[in-house]
């Protein structure tokens, strides 16, 4: 409704428009407790320096395991309304640990 009463539309496609960048295709993962600790932070502490490197480690062989679910996910018909340069090829996948 909002959009509407500025003369907008909502698009959920991640490149609606050829020759202009969209929101883009992003799947972001946060994986912990249900007390709140985080796999995928290094933390301060030896122990969470540990959980850390156990859960990248189990990310790692997990993908590699289920690549062709995964790339699933990411190569879809959208890929096709790429516009290259600073975007990453569909089959890569980046890890911001921070």
């Amino acid at each position: 409704r909002e959009a509407a009463k500025m003369g907008l539309q909502v698009l959920f496609h991640e490149k609606p428009f050829a020759g202009i960048n969209g929101s883009g295709k992003h799947a972001n993962w946060s994986v912990g407790t249900d007390t709140g600790l985080n796999f995928f932070y290094p933390g301060k502490t030896e122990e969470g320096a540990k959980l850390f490197v156990t859960g990248i480690a189990c990310l790692a062989y997990g993908l590699s395991q289920h690549n062709e679910l995964v790339r699933c996910s990411v190569a879809t018909a959208g890929n096709d309304h790429r516009l290259g340069a600073q975007e990453a090829p569909p089959a890569i996948i980046s890890l911001y640990p921070g």
